[in-house]
């Protein structure tokens, strides 16, 4: 339950992801464990490029982070890095992507080792994000995209297609929203993202189902863009 939470907050293209604008947003998670607003960021920095998201309450504080970095168009992980107080809950997570030892290691609350198969495209919760909007913005309408298995190790090969467009409400505005629907041979959770067209793909909001539980992220307010 939990490590689905997480990862919400949570393919190799031919178009540089770096032509995505940087942002920073305020976005509202609200799901039946926990309703908590956070900011979310995409940026650049001394270590390369990154996202995250950090977020609080008068009960929790999560801090998400990607680090990664671009060749030959592709975004390559470096590390993925959770960290969630109080520390008794034990959630904190450390993965680190080695590509001179080909290896992936995880440290913290699930501690594993795979060896990194480089011919394999992997990517982890949150830059995963940089390559959907691109491929979105590229028109693609069905791809295939890895995500790391933050539990056991290896990776989930999970499905998107786009199912329409609908107009959308933000900020009292009617924007064009292109609907994408991830999914996943075998399971039975669906994850729809709402992608703003004006804001070059931007989430909107994700909505997350499974027969268990709903979960949802919704954007409530752009603080920079561009």
């Amino acid at each position: 339950m939990k490590s689905n939470l997480f990862i919400l907050f949570i393919t190799i293209c031919s178009v540089n992801a770096v032509e995505l604008p940087f942002y920073e947003a305020k976005y509202k998670f609200e799901s039946d464990e926990i309703n908590i607003t956070g900011i979310r960021k995409f940026n650049k920095n001394s270590k390369g490029y990154e996202i995250e998201f950090q977020a609080s309450n008068l009960f929790v504080g999560m801090n998400f982070s990607s680090l990664f970095h671009f060749e030959d168009y592709k975004v390559i992980p470096k590390s993925y890095d959770v960290k969630i107080k109080p520390k008794f809950l034990n959630r904190d997570q450390f993965i680190e992507f080695d590509y001179e030892e080909n290896q992936i290691i995880s440290k913290g609350s699930n501690e594993w080792f795979k060896i990194l198969n480089q011919d394999v495209l992997i990517m982890d919760p949150l830059n995963v994000q940089i390559m959907i909007r691109t491929l979105i913005k590229e028109n693609k309408t069905e791809f295939s995209l890895n995500i790391v298995d933050m539990q056991k190790g290896d990776y989930k090969e999970y499905d998107f297609e786009v199912i329409g467009s609908e107009m959308c409400i933000f900020n009292e505005e009617k924007i064009n929203c292109i609907v994408l629907q991830r999914s996943r041979e075998g399971s039975d959770r669906k994850v729809t993202y709402f992608l703003m067209e004006k804001y070059e793909y931007m989430f909107l909001k994700i909505i997350d189902i499974n027969p268990e539980r709903k979960n949802t992220l919704n954007l409530e307010e752009i603080l920079s863009f561009g």
